[in-house]
């Protein structure tokens, strides 16, 4: 019998689907970095091509620390820009990672609120696992 391997990619993608299967039926959930590049997303293939999520999500951060800035609001914890059709949710993970979701334009961002508070902290923990290759 093979046995799979467990990489930073499979667990990634492990702790996405799970808090995809608890948010409020979620288009994607995708973790990007600092340069604005999808680290895992789910589903492999969203409703909006990747290269459109990544690059909103690095504007929806840069517009966000702009208005904070100007209203003196401190540190971003989230934006989210809703429009008639869908609703994305750019979520500060740590200083180098975002979490970017597409939900529906009707669902409260606060209805993520629950789901995120108890995933985030597995995310932050993969990220910080070390992997071995075998």
């Amino acid at each position: 019998m093979e046995q799979r391997s467990v990489t930073r990619q499979s667990e990634l993608l492990r702790v996405l689907g799970e808090m995809a299967r608890e948010l409020p039926d979620p288009e994607w959930v995708a973790l990007v970095d600092s340069d604005g590049l999808i680290v895992a997303c789910v589903p492999a293939e969203p409703p909006v091509e990747t290269d459109r999520i990544s690059a909103m999500t690095a504007a929806s951060v840069t517009m966000g620390n702009r208005v904070l800035a100007e209203i003196e609001g401190g540190k971003m914890r989230y934006a989210s820009i809703a429009g008639s059709a869908r609703q994305h949710l750019t979520v500060m993970v740590s200083p180098d990672r975002l979490l970017s979701i597409g939900i529906r334009p009707d669902v409260p961002a606060q209805a993520t609120f629950g789901p995120l508070s108890r995933y985030i902290p597995e995310l932050l923990r993969v990220l910080r696992m070390r992997f071995t290759s075998g």
